[in-house]
């Protein structure tokens, strides 16, 4: 989406003549800015228009439009903490891919948290030990199964996260984040976390800085599956840590963070068969879905844009991805769940790791949008658009 529309773009996507769309901007409902130094034209701010554009496409049809907001359409909710636009993104007013080119993941933090830096977060040390006691003699087990059985022993032990004060939902968070990277990586963090994770994982020193990248790259991405399981349990009345719980088994779908183990599928069979673009071209010719490829929201996913040109190539995973996308499926950009995956596959990380990296990046954003809900302090309760049996006219039905 463009920020800004000409008088005629504005006009048509509100079906309104140029005398109501100046009379909306006269009443302070549209914002404009003049074009030139002659200003003698203005263009319209596109948040503007797109707002009152749905508040219209509601108010003539409700169930139309209630129905496709729930399928990447109009938004259903209001939420300062990330603005999607034209073909990139912004947490809080700061452009993201911006932020990743040379800033800490501890910044993308500190500011969807809304803190002076993310050091100012405390954890008690109680509740710590608590983590590191579960956490003994627990080689083995899924990281995910771990983390689910912290988040419920922190539910139970952590009093605190139930009054829902800004402060306790910060300290709950900083502390989920930092369990997850002691699941990561065999040890707390004493420095910062992609740093952390890059000397655990043995990393290059040239790609570590990119771990910082990627995971302010994904620490958030607006009201999406798990965001907005997180803000449901959390107008829900539940605490931080069972709202993450929650989000948690929504990420992991197949169709939200689980996707990154379908393209590690492709990529396996790809390293089997020689050749990625050749089992690519083959799934299309069959009609098979090929995961990792295309966004509803951009025509080339900004995260997946900044990541794979600085990543290595040895396995040419990138050059026959970009091929494919451009010659086999329409053009339909890499996304981000696959600039992840080769992550992982082109810096030898550990198994799994382009899934957990992601969902530990997310957990910034899930965070934010926790607190977020409880200042709105009101329950998310949509309504359905009954499409079943109708009753019949007799008996009556009465209590």
């Amino acid at each position: 989406m463009p920020r800004f529309y000409s008088a005629q773009e504005a006009s048509e996507r509100l079906g309104v003549s140029r005398n109501t769309l100046y009379s909306y901007v006269s009443r302070g409902l549209i914002r404009s800015e003049p074009t030139g130094p002659s200003a003698k034209t203005s263009q319209y701010n596109a948040l503007d228009i797109e707002r009152m554009a749905t508040r219209s496409k509601v108010y003539k049809a409700p169930a139309t439009a209630l129905q496709d907001s729930t399928d990447w359409g109009a938004p259903i909710l209001e939420s300062a903490i990330t603005l999607i636009g034209d073909e990139t993104f912004y947490y809080r007013g700061n452009c993201v891919p911006t932020m990743a080119a040379g800033q800490p993941f501890e910044q993308a933090l500190a500011i969807l948290w809304e803190v002076s830096a993310y050091e100012t977060v405390s954890v008690n040390p109680l509740l710590r030990e608590r983590v590191e006691v579960l956490l003994e003699n627990r080689k083995g087990i899924d990281p995910l199964d771990l983390f689910q059985s912290i988040l419920a022993m922190l539910n139970h032990e952590d009093v605190t996260a139930y009054s829902f004060a800004r402060e306790a939902t910060m300290n709950a968070g900083r502390l989920m984040l930092e369990s997850f990277v002691r699941i990561m990586s065999g040890t707390w963090p004493t420095a910062g976390i992609a740093e952390h994770l890059a000397v655990a994982w043995k990393v290059d020193p040239k790609f570590a800085l990119i771990l910082d990248s990627a995971l302010i790259l994904v620490a958030d991405h607006e009201l999406n599956i798990s965001s907005f399981t997180a803000r449901c349990a959390a107008s829900a009345g539940c605490s931080p840590y069972a709202a993450v719980a929650a989000a948690t088994h929504a990420f992991f779908g197949r169709r939200h963070g689980g996707n990154t183990e379908r393209i590690l599928g492709l990529l396996d069979e790809a390293r089997g068969q020689g050749s990625l673009y050749k089992v690519i071209a083959s799934r299309v010719k069959r009609g098979d879905p090929v995961p990792g490829f295309g966004h509803k929201l951009y025509d080339a996913d900004p995260r997946a844009r900044f990541l794979l040109p600085r990543l290595p190539d040895r396995n040419g995973y990138i050059s026959q991805a970009l091929e494919a996308a451009d010659k086999l499926l329409g053009p339909s950009y890499p996304t981000v769940d696959f600039a992840l995956v080769v992550m992982e596959k082109e810096l030898t990380l550990p198994e799994k790791s382009s899934a957990y990296l992601f969902y530990l990046g997310r957990l910034a954003g899930l965070v934010a949008h926790i607190t977020e809900q409880y200042a709105q302090n009101r329950p998310i309760r949509p309504r359905a658009r009954y499409v079943g049996i109708m009753p019949g006219g007799a008996p009556p039905c009465t209590p």
